[in-house]
């Protein structure tokens, strides 16, 4: 099928404005669509208005300064744009472009520009920024709220830990009266013992020499339960607000202590106890728990020894490989069946030997006062061959 187009009609209805101009400016043709555009009859436009008269001052300045260079430049120029000025004063956005048409011998004839209306364009540019505003705006206000959760957040999981903080600190106070009480139920009966031993002593000696030789003993034994007793006083009443005290000790100091409050019970058993804390001299701990400790396990060892030989029981120290002060107690006494007992060794009120004195509280105690300073304590133990309690003390972290 052949088609008969009439390219003139096709030229003034096209869908873009037209027009040609010569070098100065002057228009000499247009489409209807730009007359349409402008509101201008072709008498007023064709040979009477130039380019330039349909823009602003501003367009003006930018159509000599940028436009026309860039167009003797190249021979063409793009989409750009300018806003027209209709006949009655009322500016629309367009998008320009041009071409300049030559003859053979690179002369400017005349330029061929192309015009559309982008006024819809632009209000979608408009809408669209708007739109990308209340976007950023929104954006804005959910990173605020964000912020906010964020915070909230955070100070939940600041409150949580604070709770958790003194949940924790509950629990050790608990711990740490529960100590104190078996401190004073446990710890007093050693030298209480030992002083109803020299009593009976003292009332059945009849040497004067012996009596004063006891009698000196009663007032050592006396002076420590003292000391306990204002140490134990003490604590209890820092309790409220600093927790346990940490004090400089020095092994050797509390090491004899013990040996004079268990004098009694030494000679009684014959027992050789020994000590060397070279390697680790002295350490910042909580000194009740330090002699509380010691008494305990020096004690234990006196109490289940072998009547088999001779009592050898030996306290020292080491440096572990996390720079750790390692408190070491080895007897050679009746051991214990770890297999067996293991599990219950360190349970409150468990016994393993039968001995009047056992009461099941010393190594109970004893684990609890290690554990509430963050340390630890583990045995080695053989029935028959003696035990080995070996210590983790945690220094003091200021």
């Amino acid at each position: 099928m052949i088609y008969n187009i009439d390219y003139k009609e096709l030229y003034n209805n096209f869908p873009s404005g037209y027009f040609c101009s010569l070098p100065d400016g002057t228009i000499i043709d247009s489409n209807n669509r730009f007359l349409n555009l402008t509101n201008y009859t072709r008498e007023e436009v064709i040979g009477k208005k130039k380019f330039t008269d349909f823009l602003s001052p501003g367009g003006k300045i930018y159509f000599e300064n940028v436009f026309s260079p860039a167009l003797k430049l190249k021979g063409t120029i793009e989409e750009i744009n300018f806003n027209f000025i209709k006949k009655e004063g009322v500016k629309f956005p367009v998008l320009i472009n041009s071409l300049e048409v030559k003859d053979k011998g690179g002369i400017h004839l005349f330029t061929q520009s192309a015009i559309f209306n982008i006024s819809q364009r632009k209000k979608y540019e408009y809408e669209l920024l708007i739109a990308k505003r209340k976007a950023n705006d929104l954006s804005n206000e959910l990173i605020d709220i964000n912020k906010e959760l964020l915070s909230s957040a955070e100070l939940i999981l600041k409150q949580k830990l604070q709770l958790e903080e003194f949940n924790l600190h509950l629990e050790n106070k608990n711990i740490q009266l529960s100590n104190f009480a078996h401190i004073a139920s446990h710890n007093l009966r050693a030298p209480v013992s030992n002083l109803m031993a020299l009593k009976d002593f003292y009332n059945e000696s009849t040497d004067l020499e012996d009596k004063g030789m006891l009698f000196s003993k009663v007032e050592i034994v006396i002076s420590h339960l003292n000391e306990t007793l204002s140490e134990l006083i003490e604590s209890i009443k820092i309790q409220g607000n600093k927790g346990i005290t940490h004090d400089p000790i020095i092994f050797d100091s509390i090491f004899h202590k013990t040996l004079e409050i268990l004098d009694n019970q030494i000679l009684d058993s014959k027992a050789v106890v020994t000590s060397n804390f070279s390697e680790s001299p002295d350490i910042e701990y909580p000194k009740i728990y330090m002699e509380s400790i010691m008494l305990n396990l020096l004690s234990n060892s006196i109490r289940y020894s072998s009547p088999d030989r001779i009592a050898k029981i030996h306290f020292s120290t080491e440096i572990n490989n996390n720079n750790d002060v390692l408190f070491i107690a080895k007897d050679n006494g009746l051991g214990i069946d770890l297999q067996k007992h293991g599990h219950k060794l360190f349970g409150l009120n468990n016994t393993f030997h039968r001995h009047p004195d056992s009461k099941g509280v010393g190594l109970f105690m004893t684990k609890t006062q290690i554990e509430t300073i963050g340390g630890s304590i583990t045995v080695e133990s053989e029935v028959d061959k003696g035990t080995t309690f070996k210590i983790v003390l945690k220094k003091n972290i200021s």
